[in-house]
């Protein structure tokens, strides 16, 4: 699926997909400008991409990723309750520091819900640290929200962190996050609306 993000004043594409392992490599190669470094949204997004890439590695070596919706659907049906990890990428190839703009590294856990580890994006396209393109982080949570409705997941949760509570406010629509949210009901409802604003035809 595709969505659009707002870049050098133009509306563009964005893919968003199942990560392959070189793509893990890539995350693992994210940089950013030396007068950024020090800003704690970048800082997070450049450790996040550190603990996905070895988390990963781990759950590879025990047979319990998948990269993509037929693998999920395979995992699910030889097991039940089978805890199974993915990575999904936005993907832009006109974004020259990086090809991979953002990353979510999720679980499908044991009842059908998936849980967000880690989600970040690209230095280059974090809004509180002056990024030159935007739309990145809402795009990446309303196609995950998506994808997760197609195969029938209804609840979607994670940790939001000091740096990323005020973004999960604004983009889930909720009056107040404190260290978690959860995205069902109503909260599932909006983002799949919004979805629809955001998706590039």
């Amino acid at each position: 699926m595709n969505f659009r993000v707002r870049g050098g004043g133009d509306d563009r594409p964005v893919e968003f997909v199942f990560a392959a392992q070189d793509d893990l490599v890539r995350l693992a190669g994210w940089r950013s400008p030396e007068k950024l470094r020090d800003d704690p949204h970048v800082h997070d997004a450049l450790e996040y991409c550190q603990l996905a890439n070895k988390r990963w590695k781990s759950y590879r070596a025990i047979g319990r990723t998948a990269a993509s919706v037929e693998e999920i659907g395979r995992a699910i049906q030889k097991d039940a309750s089978a805890e199974v990890v993915f990575v999904m990428i936005a993907r832009a190839a006109w974004h020259t520091p990086s090809p991979i703009l953002g990353f979510c590294f999720c679980r499908r856990t044991w009842c059908h819900h998936v849980v967000l580890d880690f989600a970040a994006a690209h230095p280059n396209a974090i809004g509180p640290a002056g990024g030159e393109v935007h739309g990145v982080g809402a795009g990446m949570l309303y196609s995950l929200v998506q994808m997760a409705n197609g195969i029938g997941v209804k609840t979607i949760w994670g940790e939001a962190t000091e740096n990323s509570a005020k973004f999960y406010v604004k983009t889930l629509a909720l009056p107040n996050i404190a260290d978690h949210f959860f995205i069902r009901g109503r909260t599932r409802q909006h983002c799949l609306q919004q979805f629809k604003l955001v998706a590039w035809r």
